[in-house]
């Protein structure tokens, strides 16, 4: 097995397109929110609601490209069941790929419409509200901002950032709530 990493920088083409696709996203996401335990292809299966036999598929290519490890086997009815963990804690992108940014085009815009339809999957089921008077874990919270950061503090900004992130992401709450974070230039600047 190897070591789980903190944070990986995806910056090859064949990664970035084995992020795009919502299963494999589904996956990732189930095994870096709870990086300590491991989940077999039927427990995966299972939670993201598709056959176990297409599943292999899905953590095949996650393997290939170090997004989830095999942490253990064991021999069940004669068949080796794996056990899976993530390899990473969290992922961030980068451009440095050769397709002049498609494969990261298509990865970000797969995260913007995974959390646009688990908002709208919360909303029509009643399970989070815009309203500022519901319960904290049931409020939703959209805020765009743009803020001048002196160059000078930029990376501080981006680090302060993500220790947040890390603080909360480690905890082991009852609830868990999904964050997008996009820090980027804007246009005119």
């Amino acid at each position: 097995m190897t070591e789980v990493v903190t944070r990986r920088v995806i910056e090859d083409v064949s990664t970035l397109k084995a992020l795009a696709d919502p299963i494999r996203m589904a996956i990732l996401e189930l095994a870096m929110t709870e990086p300590g335990r491991t989940w077999t292809a039927k427990e995966f299966a299972g939670i993201v609601g598709i056959s176990p036999t297409k599943i292999y598929y899905h953590l095949n290519l996650l393997e290939q490209h170090d997004l989830v490890q095999i942490r253990d086997t064991r021999v069940v009815n004669g068949i080796i069941e794996k056990q899976y963990g993530a390899g990473q804690l969290d992922l961030t992108f980068s451009r440095r790929t050769d397709d002049d940014g498609e494969s990261l085009r298509t990865a970000v815009g797969r995260q913007f419409a995974q959390t646009r339809d688990e908002i709208d999957l919360g909303l029509a089921a009643g399970t989070m509200s815009v309203d500022a008077g519901a319960a904290e874990r049931d409020r939703l919270l959209v805020s765009r901002a743009v803020a001048s950061i002196d160059e000078s503090r930029l990376t501080e900004f981006r680090q302060e950032l993500l220790k947040l992130v890390h603080r909360f992401e480690q905890s082991s709450g009852p609830h868990r709530f999904g964050l997008l974070i996009a820090l980027h230039p804007t246009r005119g600047e």
